[in-house]
């Protein structure tokens, strides 16, 4: 692990900017800078939500400050989970600054509860839903611009020019008649004084330097190096790590506790029994904790504990007859359909079609599993408030936590927001904030909690299970007449807006993408699409590209389907019913490049999905080919359309990493609960892609809108498992209708 000073010296880049009380040890070394106090942030209401600025300091908006010594600080409002979201908003305000991306601090806000951080959609302080970047774009850019012009306006005043007659220069302000020159630093006292423009002109995209150019991303060589700091490296004095000892049957509660063995390890200090939380949506199950000098210690303790278990309720839910549950239910009169496309009259028109063809689909449970554990420190101090360092996703779910556990207002939360190794919606949840608030408030001191890997598989809020079914009727030449889809899953967004169901639509969002009529692909005379909602009593949570993953997998596994039993080409019978011209761009783009319809070598198939999300399409190939009595996915071509790529070397890293993410849904994901327990304990049991699993990938992007970014974090995965489902029944001629496949025994071709 890094030391004290290595984690406040980044700190420094990554958090705050001005120190104002911390320990004598800490005021001594100089390191850690800006740690501002709440109360602070009650006496003043600009911008920063800082009432002290320094002197001379100029802080035009929330995002861009100069100092007089010519340091520039960028503030970047996005949780960054290695994805390169720092890089990319920064890189926005740079480019209408005027000025060297790298060369600049990047800084997270003091006061992440100012208003202007708040997210426009879901009006909460988080990110996700690959949105950091699309939504953020004119808005940030028009940060960088306002600074700049008030920048050029200060030295007008200086030179006794008109504004007009400057220009910048890389962090300069230049007068075009003379050539003189002077650093935004040294502007600064006088920029702070001059008012803001009502309306800036940004620039013309053929002066950008950065936008659309950016092939490096901050942070790389020091991760390269093993030198970035991570909230697992976070050090504090006199802090204590902790591990949580979970119930093994979901929703148990602690009989009893034997501590003595685990705290005659050397190092244990505490075990503290966490009451769980059930009385709030997403809250944390009951648990016991060990708190230690070091993580080492606290992992010892915990294996010498010996706890005892209530019964549970869902001691005998088995995940193995879930799909069959499902089907029951949407069968059930009971259960409600909530309709997201609706045209037509299925029940004339399906009498009248020349085939029927219906077919099921199921996912199960699949765990995050990001590299870095979870893992954060809260502190909470003697003067009522309290301090988190971590990968703090969600604002909104930290301020919660030191409410509902602790009665301590926003204005009395201090984060300290640090890049995570990884997240894939795990750190959206909130258990983990619940109990380490809840550690910080009972022992007075910094408290480290920190999973193992065996924690993290038993810590739940998975991504949950799915089944559909789909229904459809084919007029004489193959095309849709009528199509029919239910999708059956539990409420995604519970743990963010208690009582959403109650809305007259009934609808949730995040539930249904894909299948809404802002997303579905396809077009048809009579459409039925609709959720059907069904809760099992285990706890569920977010998870990279939620509900586009079973439903893109149900969809493009049935339009496949649909094409052969009508007798088409399963490209051409997509673009046939498809609305979008991009998402038909790139089907058309994906399936050149993959060399649909050319001749193949034998024992070797192609297979095609497609998906738009988040304002960008996406379309996979898949090529498989036999390998003794099994199959291997050869290679995998994706073609893009994100809108403009605001870093072009990031977007290719996303959508590498999303088709990587698809391939272990396809083959490898699943978590299995017998008896309310969880099966998987580790990686050993729980597999995930390894490079020996990577096959050959192509990916292409095309900009068919550049006047504005989409979404691309989440965008590529959903459309690998029906891509290679649909490869290996050209194969083999076998449906793959529930996910993980199974590959290694495909035995003979079977009748198509």
């Amino acid at each position: 692990m890094n030391n004290d000073k290595e984690v406040f010296a980044s700190a420094r880049g990554a958090a705050r900017r001005r120190f104002i009380k911390q320990s004598s040890a800490l005021l001594a070394s100089g390191l850690a800078i800006g740690f501002q106090l709440p109360e602070a942030f009650a006496k003043g209401d600009d911008k920063s939500g800082d009432p002290n600025p320094q002197a001379g300091e100029f802080e035009p908006n929330a995002w861009v400050r100069v100092l007089p010594d010519d340091t520039i600080k960028l503030v970047v409002h996005k949780h960054d989970s290695g994805t390169g979201t720092r890089t990319a908003l920064a890189a926005m305000v740079a480019e209408e600054l005027d000025v060297d991306l790298f060369r600049v601090d990047v800084i997270t806000p003091e006061n992440p509860f100012y208003g202007d951080y708040i997210h426009p959609l879901w009006k909460v302080f988080s990110t996700g839903g690959s949105t950091s970047v699309s939504l953020e774009y004119e808005r940030l850019r028009r940060a960088g611009a306002t600074a700049r012009a008030m920048l050029i306006a200060a030295a007008a005043k200086q030179w006794n020019v008109a504004p007009s007659t400057c220009s910048t220069d890389n962090g300069f302000v230049v007068n075009k008649a003379n050539g003189m020159r002077a650093n935004y630093g040294s502007l600064a006292q006088v920029a702070a004084q001059m008012p803001a423009p009502k309306d800036v002109v940004l620039k013309d995209p053929s002066q950008f330097k950065y936008i659309g150019k950016l092939r490096k991303k901050r942070g790389a060589v020091e991760k390269a190096r093993g030198a970035f700091p991570y909230s697992i490296d976070v050090s504090l004095p006199d802090m204590l790590v902790a591990v949580v000892t979970r119930a093994p049957v979901i929703d148990a509660r602690v009989r009893s506790v034997d501590a003595k063995a685990a705290l005659a390890v050397p190092g244990v200090r505490q075990v503290l029994q966490i009451p769980g939380r059930p009385d709030i949506l997403g809250g944390n199950q009951a648990g016991v904790a060990v708190l230690a000098d070091d993580y080492w210690s606290a992992h010892k303790g915990q294996a010498a504990l010996h706890v005892e278990w209530e019964d549970s309720p869902l001691e005998t839910f088995d995940s193995s007859t879930l799909a069959a549950r499902q089907a029951m239910w949407l069968d059930d009169p009971a259960a409600r359909v909530v309709p997201t496309i609706q045209s037509g009259d299925l029940k004339t028109a399906f009498p009248h079609g020349a085939r029927v063809i219906e077919a099921s689909y199921s996912m199960p449970y699949k765990a995050q599993c990001p590299l870095e554990p979870i893992n954060v420190t809260a502190w909470a101090r003697k003067d009522g408030s309290i301090e988190y360092w971590g990968g703090l996703q969600v604002p909104s779910t930290v301020q919660e936590a030191a409410e509902v556990i602790g009665g301590i207002p926003a204005n009395r939360v201090v984060l300290h927001e640090l890049v995570s190794g990884g997240s894939f919606g795990s750190r959206e949840s909130k258990y983990w904030l619940f109990e380490v608030t809840w550690l910080a408030l009972k022992v007075g001191k910094p408290v480290k909690l920190m999973n193992s890997r065996e924690d993290e598989m038993r810590a739940l809020y998975y991504h949950s299970a799915s089944f559909h079914r789909a229904k459809a009727a084919l007029d004489s030449r193959g095309n849709l007449a009528t199509l029919q889809l239910r999708a059956v899953m539990p409420a995604s967004p519970e743990q963010w807006e208690p009582g959403y169901f109650d809305r007259p639509d009934r609808m949730d969002y995040s539930t249904t993408e894909a299948i809404s009529k802002y997303e579905f692909a396809y077009g048809a005379p009579h459409v039925d699409i609709g959720w059907v909602r069904h809760e099992t009593g285990v706890p569920t949570g977010w998870y990279r590209a939620v509900s586009y993953i079973p439903n893109v997998f149900a969809v493009e596994s049935f339009m496949d389907e649909a094409a052969h039993a009508g007798g088409r080409d399963p490209v051409e019978f997509r673009l046939t019913h498809m609305k979008d011209p991009r998402h038909q761009a790139v089907l058309r783009e994906a399936a050149k490049r993959a060399g649909w319809g050319n001749a193949l070598p034998a024992g070797t198939a192609l297979g095609v999905a497609t998906n738009q999300a988040y304002s960008s399409y996406v379309a996979v190939v898949a090529r498989v080919a036999r390998k003794g009595d099994g199959v291997v996915i050869e290679k995998l071509t994706c073609v893009a359309d994100c809108g403009l790529a605001v870093s072009p070397g990031g977007v290719e890293e996303q959508l590498y990493g999303g088709l990587m993410w698809g391939l272990g849904h396809a083959t490898v994901d699943r978590v299995d609960i017998r008896h309310g327990q969880i099966r998987q304990k580790n990686f050993d049991s729980y597999r995930v892609m390894r490079m020996s699993d990577l096959p050959e990938v192509d990916i292409l992007i095309v900009q068919g809108d550049t006047s504005k970014p989409g979404g691309v974090g989440e965008l590529s995965s959903p459309s690998v498992a029906p891509a290679v489902g649909n490869a290996v029944f050209r194969l083999t001629g076998k449906r793959m209708r529930e996910t993980p496949f199974e590959l290694v025994k495909m035995g003979a071709k079977a009748k198509a």
